[in-house]
């Protein structure tokens, strides 16, 4: 199952490498939510790159949790397509995300992988291959 979430995008700043994005914002389950993402290009068009960052959300019984978050993007004029990944103590959180830079707004489709479930069986050597075992 996912949840919708729309945290506002809070500010926008240029680097060296790119830029950083901000948002904040009530996110369902998770509650109050800070994020920043920091884009990184990777061809001279600035279309597409990597992000890392950090997520810190706070839910309503006051529990403090922080992750750190990483992903791919694109860009189609002042729209980003943006896929990541964050790295909770309990879970994987998939997030696929639209960021308009132009409204400043925010929309990310999110799925909760439990560890149990998200990490992958262990890889043996066979040979020059690996098999999963």
């Amino acid at each position: 199952d996912f949840i919708d979430v729309e945290p506002a995008v809070s500010d926008i700043s240029m680097t060296a490498d790119g830029m950083v994005i901000t948002y904040e914002g009530i996110a369902g389950k998770y509650g109050l939510v800070h994020a920043t993402h920091n884009m990184v290009a990777t061809n001279d068009e600035n279309t597409k790159g990597y992000f890392t960052g950090t997520v810190q959300a706070i839910n309503d019984a006051g529990a403090l949790e922080k992750s750190a978050t990483l992903g791919l993007w694109s860009r189609d004029g002042t729209n980003l397509k943006v896929y990541g990944f964050d790295d909770d103590n309990s879970s994987r959180i998939l997030h696929i995300s639209t960021v308009d830079l132009r409204a400043k707004s925010f929309r990310a489709r999110v799925w909760e992988i439990p560890v149990e479930q998200g990490c992958p069986r262990r890889a043996q050597p066979v040979g020059k291959y690996l098999q999963l075992g």
